[in-house]
């Protein structure tokens, strides 16, 4: 099944993802003043379908959908499994959209929440009573309405249908008359809801989930030296189950034990920014109490060529001292 999703443009139709270069794509608009566009780039990868989400032409959301779910997904997980998949010469595909940031966030809405509870199963193959429920029920919020792989998008408010988003709509269809053949379709299609979204999802993006790697893994070295590595494995292994408790993403990590550092956080920067500094924190207070670590003194050394990124998101006033950098 090849997923299809709205769309205003195809500034890249779909095709062979061998032929292309996704970080190409993903770092055209800082390279191109006209590739600054709001869009999405869908990779359909055998039965999963993955998107990425752009923003002035900038990637700061990505999702995947399979028949057997849907939900967010890191950005350097798709970047890696395509470029896997590519130099397989697998049959991959790729297409690359433009759509508006309200279309956007209507899908991401979908792609990112739970689906809205209703009290009576929608019927889509009704559409003449599913449309007066929702205006009886004063429904505010996303409509999806998925048949064959096709999604569209309906945006309401108190029940009053505001604008919608059609699959393979031709601009000279009218909306109702789209409709009527999307209703064709019968059983085969599902109708959702989904909450209104009031703002775009951020992910942190892969250069971001680096930069937080290199601090585990600099922190790592850094204790290793005081303490041993088993020691200091030991430490970051504990410190990462503590700071899990209250961080999750912190979960998403994994340490080898050559001490590297892997892992596809799915988090905003700012909760990634917490995860790593509580996991640090447990792991440099304890480095302090039981080895004599200076932990100013440790972050001072291993964030020394990040520190401007890292001052800017906030990260050295999650930290219980001093750091002079």
């Amino acid at each position: 099944m090849i997923y299809r999703f709205p769309a205003d443009s195809a500034y890249l139709p779909r095709t062979k993802l061998s032929y292309v270069n996704l970080p190409g794509i993903l770092s055209d608009g800082k390279r191109d003043r006209s590739a600054r566009v709001p869009g999405y780039v869908a990779v359909q990868l055998g039965e999963r379908c993955f998107l990425v989400f752009l923003r002035g032409g900038e990637p700061f959301f990505a999702a995947r959908i399979h028949p057997g779910g849907r939900g967010p997904a890191a950005l350097s997980e798709v970047l890696r499994l395509c470029a896997t998949e590519s130099e397989r010469g697998e049959g991959g595909q790729i297409g690359y959209y433009g759509a508006s940031e309200d279309q956007l966030r209507a899908m991401a809405s979908t792609l990112s929440t739970e689906p809205l509870p209703w009290a009576e199963p929608l019927d889509a193959a009704r559409p003449e009573r599913l449309f007066p429920l929702l205006r009886e029920r004063s429904f505010s919020g996303v409509l999806e309405l998925a048949d064959d792989g096709r999604h569209h998008y309906l945006s309401f408010d108190d029940g009053a249908f505001r604008t919608g988003w059609f699959s393979e709509r031709a601009a000279t269809v009218p909306i109702p008359d789209f409709l009527r053949t999307v209703f064709d379709v019968g059983a085969g299609l599902r109708a959702t809801l989904y909450p209104r979204l009031a703002e775009l999802p951020v992910l942190a993006g892969p250069g971001f989930v680096d930069l937080y790697r290199r601090m585990i893994g600099g922190t790592l070295r850094e204790v290793a030296l005081a303490t041993g590595r088993e020691t200091a494995l030991a430490m970051l292994q504990r410190g990462q189950g503590l700071a899990a408790m209250e961080h999750p993403v912190v979960a998403s990590f994994d340490i080898t034990p050559e001490g590297r550092v892997a892992g596809d956080p799915v988090a905003s920067p700012t909760a990634l920014t917490d995860g790593v500094a509580a996991w640090l924190t447990e792991v440099l207070i304890s480095a302090s109490d039981h080895h004599g670590v200076d932990p100013a003194a440790l972050v001072e050394r291993v964030a020394r060529d990040s520190r401007f990124v890292l001052q800017e998101q906030g990260f050295f006033a999650r930290l219980p001292w001093a750091v002079a950098l």
